[in-house]
């Protein structure tokens, strides 16, 4: 009974009142511009949580608004006693940056503003490109639209390998075409590589023994076709 008194008398007189929201984000290096505006955001979003007491923090709320944050994947809630809120968070990666008339080709001060779609298909807000993350580019505006087309991206994305010559870092751009389907456009070399509609880990595997072969042999290709059945067929840059 005292200790309950005890607790009871210090949370009437403010004790446990919530003073800190700590916002803990795991995020690539890559992404700490991106993420640091979205942290500051979901500070202001949270604010009104502020000054209530620790016993009575409203947790469903709290999970609700993050949950409604379509840039974050997982998240954790636990109290601190005595007065913060502590929040884990894990974002979704960001896989693609739109850039289209319907984005918007630029802003003042010269900077061009980006749409980011994550690894999960969420289309996010508009950002400026002195804050956006690494990513893929590409100027299709079908991938906003259409959550198929959208989805098939990250699709090819994913089937590339972590590292190496055709993983996600060596890859410049990614696009759609209605009769070819997807393509992408290696960083190094600007290889166009067709991929089709289909069987993507298949075709990527087969690209990156080509890729290998090509650059251990020091020839590069202007395209890479890999949507046939069963080979891949290859057309070399002409020689200046």
């Amino acid at each position: 009974m005292v200790i309950f008194f005890s607790i009871y008398s210090l949370d009437q007189h403010g004790f446990f009142k919530i003073e800190h929201i700590d916002i803990k984000i795991k995020t690539r290096a890559s992404q700490k511009i991106f993420i640091a505006s979205k942290k500051t955001q979901l500070q202001l979003k949270l604010s009104s949580i502020k000054g209530i007491s620790l016993w009575a923090a409203p947790l469903s709320q709290i999970s609700k608004a993050l949950s409604e944050e379509k840039w974050i994947e997982q998240f954790q809630i636990s109290r601190a006693w005595p007065s913060s809120i502590v929040l884990e968070i894990v974002p979704d990666a960001i896989e693609l940056l739109v850039i289209s008339q319907q984005v918007s080709l630029s802003v003042a001060g010269g900077a061009t503003e980006m749409q980011p779609i994550t690894k999960s298909g969420n289309v996010l807000e508009k950002i400026k490109s002195d804050s956006a993350p690494n990513a893929i580019i590409t100027h299709e505006a079908a991938f906003i639209k259409n959550q198929k087309i959208r989805e098939g991206a990250i699709r090819v994305i994913s089937s590339l390998p972590k590292s190496g010559n055709m993983s996600a870092a060596q890859v410049s751009e990614i696009g759609y075409d209605k009769k070819e389907g997807y393509w992408i456009k290696l960083l190094k070399s600007e290889t166009k590589v067709n991929f089709g509609e289909e069987q993507f880990e298949i075709k990527s595997a087969r690209v990156t023994q080509v890729v290998n072969y090509l650059e251990n042999r020091n020839l590069k290709a202007r395209v890479i076709d890999a949507n046939l059945s069963k080979k891949v067929l290859v057309r070399l840059q002409q020689n200046p």
